[in-house]
């Protein structure tokens, strides 16, 4: 089993997913997030994995219990420290794993907020480019990190797509949606002695260098 689970939270457009696939290489972590484990579990039909499928197709989101007991079954494999990105995302699921590690021995390491202004965050979205082809997914923004061509990847020269969901109207929507359960998240875990809150509205490299100075002061 791990010797830490640590946590990174963040809004959409935090730059939390680029951070977390850049400490995981840098500090050899296990990257763990809900959406690859729900994707491998479908994959090999377990019996979870079969569940969350069922509930996606019926259009619904998954429930806390599937998705923490899909989390949990890939947590107890793990044999170095592990890196959440995008898990919890309740209270719920925040309590059940606090549950989980103290009953396995698991320590929680640390619990950073890459903390953003909101009209930082919606800028930040409204400019987002991402490749048009999966197996690359390269993002890019128009104004921080324009592509070479305008509306071509520079990694692999297909088209850059302006995703639906990356508009002002879309943002606020789901900003409303994602304060309404990552408030209570937070003040859940602010309060203990391992949460850590980390400027996010910086050079993303100023950001990175933050978190590794963080985690390695932990070491």
């Amino acid at each position: 089993m791990s010797a830490r689970t640590h946590i990174l939270l963040g809004a959409p457009g935090s730059g939390k997913g680029t951070q977390a696939k850049r400490l995981v290489d840098e500090l050899s972590l296990s990257h763990l997030s809900t959406g690859d484990i729900l994707r491998d579990a479908v994959s090999k039909g377990t019996e979870l994995g079969l569940r969350a499928k069922a509930i996606m197709a019926s259009g619904k989101l998954v429930d806390d219990d599937t998705v923490n007991g899909l989390v949990f079954a890939r947590l107890q494999d793990e044999t170095q420290d592990v890196l959440f990105d995008g898990y919890p995302r309740t209270l719920q699921q925040a309590e059940a794993l606090g549950n989980f590690l103290s009953s396995k021995g698991i320590g929680l390491g640390f619990v950073v907020n890459v903390d953003v202004p909101p009209e930082v965050l919606e800028a930040r979205v409204v400019g987002r480019r991402t490749c048009s082809n999966n197996a690359c997914g390269a993002i890019y923004h128009l104004e921080s990190k324009p592509p070479k061509t305008e509306g071509v990847c520079d990694l692999c020269g297909s088209p850059l797509k302006h995703r639906a969901d990356d508009t002002s109207e879309a943002f606020r929507s789901r900003m409303g949606e994602f304060n309404a359960t990552f408030q209570p998240l937070l003040a859940f875990y602010s309060g203990g002695p391992n949460y850590r809150r980390v400027d996010g509205n910086r050079h993303p490299d100023q950001v990175f260098g933050s978190l590794v100075q963080l985690f390695r002061e932990k070491a």
